[in-house]
């Protein structure tokens, strides 16, 4: 190429396609999305398997003396007449059944061999309590029918004082949360997204240095431009996975009815999509700058170790604090980037950031990308073409 006819946005097109034609013949590439696609699939499949199998009838057997069967219908244990209380701790002890039940007087005792099973004590002591108060309603005179219908129905809600002070009612709670929770499984796609691709650029520059392709490239293009094509490359080809693969994973809950009745709040999609594009080309031009840094493959994983550690650092705040989006350190976090392009949509989505907040966290983690891109290419035009030792984070950022 020739200065006059040089062009930028050519270079950067064709540097793209090319990567994308790449990733798309990359067996690596293709059999972890398969991986991920069978493993989507088969979650939901699993869960749908669990939601709709037979329910088993699991009871306990429980041997019951001066008590009526009819009592424990229901009650999740098996009832089974015995003559006397010996006959009953006989059973007992040969394990035949698991514990015995025997009313004396005003007392039921429960005989087990070592302590009864605390569900079984909580099932008698319920029992026990409906005994009662049927045995109180008939002395009264008074049928459970009408004893039932004059109970009034009392409700229980479960009423967060955040909610309260917040003037929420129980239905835009609701709704946030249903937006958290969307929010929270596209991050943890997202997150596995920039694993892969934001990696697969640092991967590929190392291949490039090695064979010395960069050197030839170098010469009729500009390292920027073609910096910036590998990086459009691998962000469009993920992007286009990730939609497979949640297009996929929202078709098969559809298909086995496991959204029925769950309204899904899609609107989180687009703050979900600025999120992954922030990242992708945050940790893509780290990914960068540590494939240029050796000259080898073997020697990449101790210049993307760091890289990788920043991605797991920024990544964990936010997943253990995701329930807990009104805490002063959640709120922090998502203000101060890397971690808030994963922390401010999970802190919006519950509630907790208003639309302007976000946009200025956005706003903020878009120009640290804009730096770290920036910083990115510079190390990669230094090292590039080095062919010495491997260079240190320490050395090139003091560069």
């Amino acid at each position: 190429m020739t200065t006059n006819t040089y062009s930028p946005l050519h270079t950067i097109l064709t540097t793209a396609k090319r990567e994308i034609q790449i990733l798309f013949r990359k067996k690596s590439v293709i059999i972890t999305l398969i991986i991920m696609l069978v493993g989507i699939l088969g979650s939901v499949g699993f869960a749908s398997w669990q939601t709709n199998k037979d329910p088993e009838e699991k009871t306990t057997p429980v041997a019951v003396v001066n008590v009526d069967k009819q009592l424990l219908e229901g009650s999740g244990l098996e009832a089974r007449d015995v003559a006397d209380r010996a006959e009953a701790e006989n059973l007992v002890r040969d394990g035949e059944v698991d514990a015995a039940l025997v009313a004396e007087n005003d007392t039921w005792q429960v005989i087990a061999d070592g302590h009864p099973d605390m569900s079984v004590m909580t099932t008698v002591d319920a029992l026990a309590e409906s005994y009662s108060q049927a045995a109180a309603l008939e002395q009264l005179g008074i049928s459970p029918a009408d004893f039932q219908s004059a109970a009034p129905q009392i409700n229980v809600e479960a009423v967060d004082i955040a909610d309260i002070d917040a003037g929420k009612d129980d239905g835009a709670s609701e709704e946030d949360f249903i937006r958290l929770i969307t929010a929270f499984i596209l991050l943890i796609l997202i997150v596995f997204m920039v694993i892969t691709f934001a990696a697969q650029v640092g991967s590929r520059v190392t291949e490039e240095k090695s064979s010395r392709v960069v050197e030839l490239v170098l010469s009729a293009v500009r390292p920027f431009d073609f910096l910036a094509g590998k990086i459009l490359g691998n962000l469009v080809f993920g992007f286009v996975s990730t939609a497979i693969l949640l297009g996929t994973g929202a078709i098969a809950l559809q298909v086995t009815g496991l959204l029925d009745g769950i309204s899904i709040d899609w609107s989180i999609l687009p703050v979900m999509f600025v999120s992954y594009l922030l990242a992708t080309l945050f940790f893509a031009g780290l990914y960068a700058a540590a494939g240029a840094m050796v000259q080898r493959t073997e020697d990449l994983q101790s210049t993307q170790m760091p890289v990788l550690l920043l991605i797991f650092a920024s990544f964990y705040i936010p997943g253990f604090g995701w329930m807990n989006t009104d805490a002063t350190w959640m709120q922090v976090a998502s203000w101060i980037p890397p971690v808030s392009i994963f922390s401010a949509p999970l802190t919006y989505a519950a509630g907790n950031f208003t639309a302007l907040q976000l946009a200025g966290s956005l706003a903020l983690a878009a120009v640290a990308t804009a730096g770290v891109v920036w910083i990115a290419a510079r190390i990669y035009r230094r090292t590039i073409l080095n062919n010495g030792k491997t260079a240190k984070w320490s050395e090139v950022l003091r560069g």
